[in-house]
């Protein structure tokens, strides 16, 4: 089942722009959609139309599955927003759980998240996938103070990312600064430990500072993770919520 999905996944996910400037949704798993209807190819190859079709219903199938619940809608936002706390402090608590080391925090880029909310109410596997289209792994990084602060100072340029609890600090004219670790100024000798994925890791959205430094990996993906934390709530009738650590980033009056 779990590899049939992933085709199915990969054929949706073919269409999404790669580039991480403009968002763009899965289109194919709705039964709405006429990408592959009969009555709208005319002319079409019927075979190939006949084979395609009972992959197109069972994702249908698996990416309308209720996997959860939200207790309101969840925004993406700039510099800061529930949906982006919710998504970092996830990663940040798996990448704990995973490798059993403390993690100092997590961060995740912007635009890796590829909606602008996820909604009230019922949450389905097609929500995941829309938000988390891409194939990116659960990586940790150990790194030194002053690339913790470069890393803040990237994040700053692109006018706030997601991070998790554990760090927080304000912008300035494009700049970082009051840079906080689990509530103590950041040490430029010290080594941090932060949980990412690994486009990330590998220098992408001009991390190229990451790339220095070695990769522990989790072997999870973070959709996975995302699904799992969902799946698991709902066992236990909870509900996905931002959990009120207030904002991470804060942006200075010019």
């Amino acid at each position: 089942m779990q590899h049939i999905i992933k085709i199915l996944a990969f054929l949706t996910v073919v269409t999404l722009s790669t580039s991480c400037s403009k968002v763009q949704h899965l289109a194919t798993y709705e039964s709405s959609n006429q990408l592959i209807s009969e009555h709208s190819h005319a002319g079409k190859d019927s075979a190939m139309l006949a084979f395609v079709e009972p992959f197109r219903l069972e994702m249908e199938s698996q990416m309308n599955e209720v996997i959860g619940y939200t207790a309101n809608e969840l925004v993406r936002k700039q510099p800061d927003g529930p949906l982006n706390r919710v998504v970092a402090d996830i990663i940040h608590d798996y990448a704990e759980s995973a490798l059993e080391r403390d993690i100092d925090f997590a961060v995740q880029n912007y635009f890796g998240l590829r909606v602008n909310s996820l909604p009230d109410g019922p949450l389905t596997l097609g929500h995941l996938y829309e938000l988390m289209p891409f194939e990116n792994y659960l990586v940790v990084l150990e790194v030194p103070g002053h690339v913790v602060q470069e890393l803040c100072n990237l994040i700053a340029s692109n006018d706030g990312w997601p991070i998790s609890y554990g760090l927080s600090f304000r912008i300035k004219d494009g700049n970082a600064h009051a840079i906080m670790v689990s509530g103590k100024e950041i040490d430029p000798n010290k080594t941090y430990r932060i949980a990412t994925n690994d486009y990330l890791a590998n220098g992408g959205d001009n991390a190229l500072f990451f790339r220095d430094y070695p990769q522990i990996s989790t072997g999870l993906l973070i959709r996975d993770v995302m699904i799992d934390h969902i799946r698991t709530l709902s066992l236990k009738d909870e509900l996905l919520m931002d959990l009120g650590r207030g904002n991470r980033i804060h942006m200075d009056a010019p």
